[in-house]
């Protein structure tokens, strides 16, 4: 013999008002104690963390080229 089915509709007692508020309080808690530790660490510019900022030049100027290595003036196409 199988044992007996729960009825879906059982009654299930509702849960007490400040066990379901306690749980809300303690979701806000976390998740704003998060956002501010992330607002707070974020990197940027005042962070003060004394890295220097290493910047790369654009462009290399042309005096550290080799001298073959520079692109001649092209021929006129016309000549007079």
């Amino acid at each position: 013999m199988s044992p007996p089915r729960r009825r879906r509709d059982a009654y299930r007692p509702p849960r007490n008002r400040s066990e379901v508020l306690t749980a809300v309080a303690a979701v806000v808690g976390v998740i704003v104690v998060t956002a501010a530790l992330i607002w707070f660490l974020q990197p940027g510019d005042k962070s003060g963390s004394g890295q220097p900022s290493i910047s790369t030049p654009l462009s290399v100027p042309q005096a550290t080229l080799p001298a073959d290595s520079t692109p001649g003036v092209p021929p006129s196409a016309s000549t007079p």
